[in-house]
């Protein structure tokens, strides 16, 4: 199904119960029919007088729910706000934020809020699981208005690398933007032991190409990467209205995750859905597979 030109309505009524958001979520965990999480038995015997479905494996008795080991456990939300929430997430252009979310959906901020924490939770545990490989650049950017020209750096200025895998024509095929903690806190400079942090924890082992340009009075020219923290920061202060450096790294995990999905011409939705609803190790071999 193409979810990228569904407008907000169409997809209301598209999944406008829980019965037909809990198949939806069925597919997602098991693609291939039930799988008990336990032994691996493939029958189960269905109960439907709970909220949610039940599937009770018909070997050796475990329970599961299809809303077990996902983004949703535990939760009180009904699962048509979740997909709501997931697929209001998904707009390429926007996002959402919460207080936007809780109208939408109708749950206190609170709740809203929680729920993206979530979502943006397994954005962020995905992108772990992935290095940069191959060709890699590497360039330093700010987030926040340069406040002084100097050297030193403001307060509300907050130091970013990013990193940049490229194929054989030099065009980026998947994106990483991360905050940088500078050893001196009115520094602007980023250090040699911080980009060999970002390195090993971010570029895959044993890569031999990596072209790293991290001074910030190196021509822009040099630094082809800055593109992307200019659209991260329109998105984040327009979207968000500006963020403090706490939560900044999760935004920026998701404004990376939207740009990766763009540039492998990938719809949101269903990616993200399959991030928040199927097993964790479906998961990282997909987006693996994804970034490579």
């Amino acid at each position: 199904m193409d979810f990228t030109n569904m407008s907000l309505e169409q997809f209301q009524c598209q999944y406008s119960t829980e019965d037909a958001c809990a198949k939806y979520v069925f597919h997602i965990k098991w693609p291939n029919g039930f799988i008990c999480p336990r032994c691996e038995h493939r029958h189960a015997y269905l109960t439907k007088t709970r909220r949610l479905p039940l599937y009770e494996c018909s070997h050796c008795r475990h329970q599961s729910s299809i809303t077990a080991g996902t983004v949703m456990e535990g939760s009180r939300t009904e699962l048509r706000k979740w997909l709501l929430s997931i697929f209001l997430v998904s707009r390429e252009e926007q996002g959402i934020n919460a207080v936007e979310l809780s109208r939408i959906i109708q749950v206190t901020y609170k709740t809203a809020w929680l729920i993206l924490f979530k979502i943006r939770q397994v954005i962020q545990k995905a992108d772990q699981n992935i290095r940069l490989t191959g060709s890699v650049r590497v360039n330093s950017a700010v987030y926040g208005r340069p406040f002084n020209p100097s050297v030193h750096k403001h307060p509300k200025e907050h130091l970013l690398l990013i990193g940049s895998s490229l194929n054989e024509h030099g065009v980026d095929q998947y994106l990483k933007i991360k905050l940088v903690i500078p050893e001196n806190p009115r520094d602007r400079h980023i250090s040699r032991s911080v980009s060999l942090a970002f390195t090993n924890q971010h570029i895959a082992p044993h890569t031999n190409n990596i072209e790293s340009v991290t001074r910030f009075y190196s021509p822009k020219r040099t630094r082809p990467l800055m593109i992307f923290a200019h659209q991260a920061s329109k998105w984040i202060n327009e979207t968000f209205h500006g963020l403090g450096a706490r939560h900044l790294q999760m935004y920026l995990d998701e404004f990376s995750f939207r740009m990766n999905m763009t540039i492998k011409n990938t719809q949101i939705f269903p990616r993200l859905a399959l991030l928040c609803f199927s097993s964790p190790i479906s998961c990282c071999t997909y987006f693996t597979r994804l970034a490579s």
